[in-house]
């Protein structure tokens, strides 16, 4: 009996079907990271940000560049054996309530499956990442959210394709990521620091550094697909007074837009104290 087959008998899927569904995605926008509508997400500005880079954990971000950069020589497809066995279980505990859809299927078996896949692994923490990614990704591509009401049996054969497919997979991701974790944890703690510097700001979920190319893509992504709403383009002003007439002005500046240079900004202050000094000197 294979490892698939004995958690499909050992868990019913009446616990599984009966837990509350949330809203999941893999975000493109995000850095590929996948997410449920139950995760804590904030945006960090420049200084809080890079002082939480040093201690940020960047393992959901590496496991979702790395499952992408990997799944090129990764193209494992569902054996007919998995198949053959998962169907008629699936079937069978689904018939008791059949309230999820083929992915939320999908995702419950192969998750199931990763504990006992990483206990051996060369890489342990890599794998806890990169086993979930893949299941989460390849249920996503195979199967379907919105079929809760279809019947049983058309409905477990797509899940059975995408936990089959996942399962097979997921050894040659976690071989595959193996070999660049440690490389791309450096990379992306570096890409955290440099977003806070350049950006002035970071998003953060569930305490994990978002590698986001574009934060307001990002933000707009988590808003339509997760219902998670951040605000990344707040405006943080300052006061100036820059004509030495005791009236100050309000400069402002805005997260992902481009920052003026720091060396003009190093320049801009002793020039206006001189500024200062010389009206009053004059008056």
């Amino acid at each position: 009996m294979s490892r698939f087959h004995g958690y499909l008998r050992a868990v019913p899927f009446l616990v599984i079907l009966g837990a509350p569904s949330l809203a999941q995605a893999a975000l493109e926008s995000c850095g590929g990271v996948f997410l449920t509508g139950d995760a804590k997400c904030e945006v960090r500005r420049e200084q809080d940000c890079e002082e939480h880079c040093e201690v940020v954990s960047v393992e959901e971000s590496c496991a979702a560049s790395l499952y992408s950069s990997c799944e090129s020589e990764c193209s494992a497809t569902a054996t007919e054996a998995c198949t053959e066995e998962c169907s008629p279980v699936c079937v069978e505990q689904c018939t008791v309530t059949n309230t999820e859809s083929s992915q939320q299927m999908c995702r419950d078996a192969c998750l199931s499956d990763c504990d006992v896949k990483c206990e051996d692994a060369q890489n342990p923490a890599c794998c806890r990442h990169a086993c979930p990614q893949t299941c989460n990704r390849k249920c996503e591509d195979r199967c379907h959210d919105d079929d809760q009401t279809v019947a049983c049996e058309p409905k477990c054969v797509t899940a059975c394709d995408g936990t089959c497919t996942s399962t097979s997979e997921t050894s040659c991701q976690v071989d595959c990521q193996t070999t660049q974790w440690e490389s791309c944890q450096t990379t992306i703690h570096e890409k955290c620091r440099t977003d806070c510097t350049d950006k002035g700001a970071a998003i953060f979920c569930d305490g994990q550094f978002i590698n986001a190319e574009n934060l307001e893509d990002c933000a707009a992504d988590l808003s339509a697909q997760l219902s998670i709403k951040l605000d990344v383009s707040a405006e943080l002003d300052t006061h100036v007074d820059v004509n030495g007439d005791g009236h100050s002005e309000s400069v402002g500046c805005s997260v992902g837009r481009p920052a003026a240079p720091k060396g003009n900004l190093l320049w801009l202050a002793p020039a206006l104290v001189g500024l200062a000094v010389l009206r009053r000197r004059r008056a």
